[in-house]
């Protein structure tokens, strides 16, 4: 139980890290994204200065750029009304174009973009296998307008964002991993009081337990000699002395209800794990409690499918299968009915434990397997339950690998469901 809450501490803390770390570090890697193209978008835009005075000067787009200046890192394609695109870094600006490709295919969006709504714009692409930076905008000469492209390429830039990617991505595994193992340790440290206030009340409850069967047994004793001279008593004291077997039975069921879960959260209850002929067991218990069921003038179903044989302890299915029955019996009406059913699949061993009875609440089901949680007060004591019955169920579910689960209709009746592993 304390391992399940430190991992579960653990995994919070790390979540919550990790969360804080991916924020601040997405923050730092898009302030240094915008840094480090702020100065690439800078000579952009000179560029497209001296194109603009080029073109400006010989009212000729591709004289203008053709001769141009031209610089390894860059490229300027022109779009032409046309579609013709013609670049200026080939060994020798040419017309008509060169065949060296444009950005067009890899921006095509941006170019579109600007000749139907004009200004610019300015984006990342690929291109050739290299990243590029790429200014769009347009221009018109006489009565015809130009898209041109200035790309530059930003391999150096990208490099150097993708080593800052893996240094952030490292850091944050690092520091989830050292957050973890600090957080364990802290979370250790913090549970050692809790963990042994717990252990100490588990024993108190053991022992509490144990040191009042000895009395309770004297009392029940003693109660029943007086029984035996029941000739002897008034009417009124007989009949208290009737009560008082009955609440000191009561009280002893409660007792070893206690001393089991007690034991059971040590960890002291031994599961002798052997090949159990559940079809059998199944059939066996409900024939034991027939009788009890005709005599509340309640109907009881068995349906039983094939030989099913799990890996467990006997004497615990057992009682997981009385308390189970018992307690369909016990929340169900004369005229009703009880229905038991045993099937196998993939490699499970499916119970169900049906009736027809008073059903559940909705607020009241994720309760049910709660210690001392009873739906119906009354009729729980009446009965004799302790309101444990269902916690040592899925203790001993649980202690078999299997899972156990509750549906309910309030008035309508109540499915418990039961898989285990089968052997």
């Amino acid at each position: 139980m304390f391992r399940r809450a430190n991992l579960r501490l653990v995994a919070w803390n790390v979540a919550v890290l990790f969360v804080i770390l991916g924020s601040i570090e997405f923050l730092l890697y898009w302030q240094f994204q915008q840094k480090i193209y702020t100065g690439v978008n800078a000579e952009l835009y000179q560029h497209r200065e001296t194109a603009l005075q080029l073109i400006g000067q010989s009212q000729d787009v591709y004289s203008a750029l053709g001769n141009a200046p031209n610089n390894y890192s860059y490229r300027t394609v022109i779009s032409s009304p046309s579609g013709v695109n013609w670049t200026t870094n080939c060994t020798g600006p040419t017309i008509p174009p060169c065949s060296r490709a444009s950005f067009a295919p890899t921006s095509a969006a941006a170019i579109h973009r600007v000749a139907i709504q004009g200004g610019e714009d300015i984006r990342t692409t690929n291109f050739e296998g290299y990243p590029y930076r790429v200014l769009t905008f347009s221009v018109v000469v006489g009565s015809s307008p130009y898209v041109i492209q200035i790309g530059r390429t930003v391999l150096g830039e990208q490099e150097s964002l993708d080593q800052l990617a893996v240094l952030l991505v490292i850091g944050a595994i690092l520091g989830a991993l050292l957050t973890g193992a600090g957080s364990l340790l802290l979370a250790n440290r913090a549970l050692i009081p809790i963990r042994t206030a717990f252990a100490r009340q588990r024993q108190f409850t053991a022992d509490a337990s144990h040191e009042l069967r000895t009395p309770l047994a004297l009392i029940r004793a003693n109660a029943e000699m007086l029984t035996l001279h029941g000739d002897r008593l008034a009417a009124q004291d007989a009949e208290l002395v009737t009560e008082i077997i009955r609440e000191t039975d009561h009280l002893n069921r409660l007792i070893g209800d206690l001393l089991t879960l007690a034991r059971a959260d040590t960890d002291s209850v031994q599961i002798n794990t052997r090949p159990v002929d559940f079809r059998a067991l199944v059939g066996e218990v409900h024939e034991d409690l027939q009788h009890i069921a005709e005599s509340r003038g309640i109907e009881s179903d068995l349906s039983l499918n094939g030989a099913v044989t799990v890996a467990g302890d006997e004497v615990r299915l057992r009682q997981l299968l009385l308390i189970l029955l018992d307690n369909a019996l016990k929340y169900t009406d004369p005229g009703g009915r009880v229905m038991v059913g045993l099937a196998q699949a993939d490699r499970r061993a499916r119970l169900t434990v049906s009736d027809t009875g008073i059903g559940i609440p909705a607020t009241d089901r994720p309760h049910v397997f709660e210690r001392f949680y009873r739906v119906d007060r009354a009729r729980e004591h009446e009965s004799g339950g302790t309101g444990l019955g269902l916690a040592i169920a899925k203790w001993i579910v649980q202690a078999h690998n299997g899972e156990i689960k509750v549906e309910s209709e309030l008035g309508q009746g109540t499915t418990f469901q039961v898989d285990l592993p089968t052997s």
